[in-house]
């Protein structure tokens, strides 16, 4: 009998997930604990392992898509099995039928768009123009919910409808031109990088902290998006050296971290950009603004490093040595001043990025080159006062990590932002305070 393949719950909120990449096709053969494919939710996204060993059969969801939790997405069959319609296969390719909703309007949508493409009333026109977020742009109420639901900006978007009117087939066909774009357009822009939205106005850089990933800002994304700051503007977030699916090879060297970033910047074709980071990558981002290699208009840090001597060895030594979920968890709740927001999909993510023996091997290296014995070895307050463009600094007053009297004795145009209940993680326990704060950077 065949192994399902299902959807997981990675978290307690979690009610779908969108995959976004498969590392097998229909007849490849897979071992039990092999990476099968990846999920996304509105929180992180998660590499999910073959439940059996055998071959790969009857894949239900494409990339792209978005299944309820518990769906039979494929089956896994012994070597030599016979290929079967197995007893719930049906019901299951129903079930995922019945609730991906979003799936079936569109292809309404674009079905209805064919039928009536040649006829544009003059109530449509005027509709297409009331939208404030994209004025001047041609579109249909179809295209606009499909590029609202996967964040894409329609000015990005070539209209194929009378006029240049941007239709739902345009849309996707956008969407799918930028799945398919080679992740790394040049040789030397090594590190992974993840567009969380692409804009054709401004573009905002997030640089993670110690031993997180690119993923670690949807929560912030998600805020601005809330917000209506998010309108055309580019997301683009950089896993550093060492951490998420990036290489180590620059890893314990600023210079060369620095490199390495605008590097990814010059590939994709970032000319200017705000830079948003956090802890770790904080001092990071101050020197790359200081490098003049890249233009950054202006830079926003949350609880950087690099202000201070100070800093918790116990938990940066803590981190790379958790081998177990009881261990980690305990360390994770250091970073807030909340313990709901360190949630069963944060240890998830955290859990999976700290799985790997070498993982925490490399992390610990990191720690000991730029923490050495518990004391910060950037210094970058001088840097960071000699620094031209607008600089704010988020704050949490229960920073148990990287402690907020590192603000003292700031430049006086250092703008500062201090938040009472809050931890090492301003940006997901105070979202929407800085989304609102970004925002201000945003409009200079």
């Amino acid at each position: 009998m065949p192994t399902e393949v299902i959807l997981p719950r990675v978290d307690m909120d979690m009610t779908e997930g969108a995959i976004t990449a498969w590392y097998a096709k229909e007849g490849d053969s897979v071992r039990q604990g092999e990476p099968l494919f990846d999920i996304e939710t509105s929180k992180a996204t998660m590499e999910v392992e073959a439940p059996a060993t055998g071959v790969v059969r009857q894949i239900t969801a494409g990339v792209g898509e978005t299944v309820p939790v518990g769906t039979v997405i494929a089956w896994i069959y012994a070597s030599g099995e016979a290929l079967q319609e197995p007893p719930s296969a049906v019901p299951a390719r129903e079930m995922a039928a019945d609730a991906d909703v979003d799936a079936n309007a569109e292809a309404e949508a674009l079905a209805l768009e064919t039928a009536t493409a040649p006829a544009e009333t003059a109530e449509t026109w005027v509709a297409e123009r009331a939208a404030p977020h994209d004025a001047g742009l041609r579109a249909t109420p179809a295209a606009r919910r499909v590029a609202r639901d996967r964040h894409v900006a329609l000015a990005g978007v070539r209209g194929s409808g009378p006029h240049g009117r941007i239709g739902c087939a345009d849309v996707l066909a956008s969407l799918q031109a930028s799945a398919n774009a080679p992740a790394t357009p040049k040789l030397d822009a090594k590190l992974n990088r993840l567009w969380l939205q692409r804009g054709a106005a401004a573009t905002l850089v997030c640089l993670h902290g110690f031993a997180a990933e690119a993923n670690s800002w949807r929560p912030l994304f998600n805020a601005l998006r809330t917000a209506g700051l998010a309108r055309d503007l580019g997301v683009l977030a950089i896993d550093l050296p060492g951490h998420g699916k990036s290489p180590a090879d620059d890893a314990l060297s600023l210079d060369r971290t620095v490199a390495a970033l605008a590097a990814v910047l010059d590939a994709e074709q970032v000319d200017a950009c705000h830079l948003v980071a956090h802890s770790f990558g904080g001092a990071l981002a101050i020197a790359l603004a200081a490098s003049q290699r890249a233009n950054v208009q202006s830079l926003t840090l949350i609880a950087p490093a690099g202000l201070g001597t100070s800093c918790d060895w116990a938990f940066l030594r803590g981190l790379t040595q958790a081998a177990d979920r009881t261990t980690l968890t305990g360390w994770l709740a250091e970073l807030v001043a909340q313990p709901a927001f360190i949630d069963e999909g944060f240890i998830a993510s955290a859990q999976q990025q700290l799985a790997s023996e070498p993982k925490r091997a490399t992390l610990a290296r990191i720690a000991e080159t730029f923490f050495p014995d518990g004391r910060q070895k950037l210094d970058l307050r001088a840097t960071l006062a000699s620094l031209a463009m607008p600089v704010r600094v988020v704050w949490g007053a229960r920073d148990r990590i990287m402690p907020v009297a590192h603000t003292e004795g700031l430049p006086g145009r250092v703008a500062q932002h201090r938040f009472a209940d809050v931890g090492h993680m301003p940006q997901l326990e105070a979202a929407a305070e800085v989304a609102r704060i970004i925002g201000e950077q945003l409009r200079r």
